[in-house]
């Protein structure tokens, strides 16, 4: 079932709240299908992209839009871009458009979605996972197969730039979350302490991983002896357990799997977005996951994706050998935890499924 974030949602929920726009549509584009619209004159989308809607099926080539859904929420996909097979130009630039600098015939890439994009700036590899830490987070891996439907409706199987896959996850409460504890207590972000029995959920803004729409934060497990900084280390915790019970989903899908052996001797997770760059979050990444850490050096991941197709494109270069041989994903590497905290993972996983109907309520 598609969720709110996807395309095919917000057309049902328009069609039903405004029928009348929703007549009047004279056609369906994602912000960069536009882009690249007024770019060339050519109404196009990429694989990647699509494969957010809800209404493009999988298949050779470019895939194709689901006839059966686009029948359900009644939109003809006349309506709808033209997908662009991975290596392809979308065309050229159109002559015309004297409000930007570019010259008439100048080749335009496909482009892709913003998650696509990272990955590819990159140069991701099969089974190495990605970790985003932003307002939201969001785990992935590149997988050269076709992955399987997840039934718990956690992992997306998004399409990649290049002709493979991207299983994806994303929870809502991250950054933002953790930093609004922290305000809470009147702590810097990283005035985290070890030790304690507390546990906090930090679903501000309900969740989407796990599917807890109307939830609230929980904070359980407190003592006289609870320090502030204790509290905060375990809104680090609730933050990091939903996106790594998450990507233990992500790395079970097929063609994504996790290398076989202990956490330690798996591919280093890379830890990309703003909170990559703070300690807390990287020290309680690897200490719940066991994982190796490396944190990139390159910033503007998606821009760097860009590029490396727009590379590939003009020299007929795989885009992802050419993300690589800029190596990207070079950085400080953190060795991983001599062992992961399972102790914590555990305390968080109770919790979560003690009070799963009373999050629900929100």
């Amino acid at each position: 079932m598609p969720a709110p974030a996807f395309t095919a949602t917000k057309w049902a929920w328009l069609t039903e709240t405004e029928p009348a726009a929703a007549r009047a549509t004279a056609a369906v584009r994602l912000p960069h299908d536009y882009l690249t619209e007024r770019l060339t004159g050519r109404g196009s989308t990429d694989r990647g992209d699509a494969s957010g809607t809800g209404w493009w099926t999988p298949s050779p080539g470019a895939g194709r839009y689901d006839e059966e859904v686009l029948t359900a929420i009644g939109l003809d996909p006349v309506l709808l871009p033209e997908v662009v097979p991975p290596g392809s130009a979308a065309g050229t630039v159109r002559a015309g458009i004297g409000e930007l600098p570019l010259a008439a015939g100048a080749v335009v890439g496909a482009g892709t979605g913003d998650n696509m994009a990272a990955a590819l700036g990159l140069g991701l590899r099969p089974g190495q996972p990605a970790l985003s830490l932003g307002t939201s987070g969001t785990v992935y891996a590149v997988s050269r197969e076709r992955p399987l439907p997840d039934p718990s409706g956690t992992v997306a199987g998004f399409a990649d730039a290049c002709g493979g896959w991207l299983p994806l996850a994303c929870t809502l409460n991250c950054t933002l979350a953790v930093d609004r504890i922290a305000a809470l207590l009147r702590l810097d972000r990283e005035a985290v302490e070890p030790g304690g029995s507390a546990v906090l959920l930090p679903f501000l803004d309900g969740e989407r991983t796990p599917h807890l729409p109307y939830a609230s934060g929980l904070l359980h497990g407190l003592r006289h002896d609870t320090t502030p900084g204790q509290v905060l280390q375990s809104a680090y915790d609730g933050a990091v357990f939903a996106l790594l019970e998450a990507l233990d989903r992500v790395l079970g899908a097929e063609g994504a799997g996790a290398s076989p052996g202990s956490p330690a001797d798996e591919p280093p997770i890379l830890l990309i977005g703003g909170g990559a760059q703070g300690t807390a979050w990287r020290e309680t990444v690897r200490r719940l996951s066991g994982r190796p850490v490396q944190v990139p050096e390159a910033s503007e991941l998606v821009a760097l994706g860009a590029a490396a197709q727009a590379a590939g494109l003009l020299t007929g270069e795989d885009p992802r050998e050419v993300a690589r041989r800029w190596g990207t994903d070079r950085g400080a590497y953190y060795e991983p935890v001599s062992e992961p905290d399972r102790a914590a993972r555990s305390r968080l996983a109770a919790t979560l499924d003690g009070a799963a109907e009373l999050l629900g309520r929100g």
